[in-house]
């Protein structure tokens, strides 16, 4: 292999390289704000979970009606929370792949003959 087509070659796996971490970075950008995003609906869901149960609290006019809406309440929260950690971690998975398949593919090595 002659001095050019070594340095061709190196050149062009710089390049590849250079736009595989890129488009990886762009992708784990995306994810994390998908993700921000699911964390940030989940944190809303709950406080306007906590609002509703304090409204219906402050309304129970006996202690059996008071303890029915807690209970409710916190099985509501329990199949919420629930659903919110699976929907998080599958968009924390999702950006993680997201994010390594560009570079999953490899860099070609430059000092390989071709044949």
């Amino acid at each position: 292999m002659d001095q050019k087509t070594a340095d061709r070659r190196v050149k062009q796996a710089a390049r590849e390289a250079t736009q595989r971490v890129e488009e990886s970075s762009t992708k784990a950008a995306e994810g994390f704000r998908d993700w921000q995003a699911r964390i940030l609906s989940a944190t809303q869901a709950n406080v306007n979970a906590m609002f509703e149960y304090a409204q219906d609290a402050l309304k129970a006019k006996s202690m059996p009606e008071f303890l029915e809406i807690s209970t409710t309440h916190s099985r509501r929260q329990m199949e919420m929370m629930g659903e919110q950690v699976r929907e998080i971690t599958d968009a924390a998975q999702k950006a993680t792949i997201e994010g390594a398949r560009p570079l999953a593919g490899g860099i070609t090595n430059p000092f390989v003959q071709m044949s």
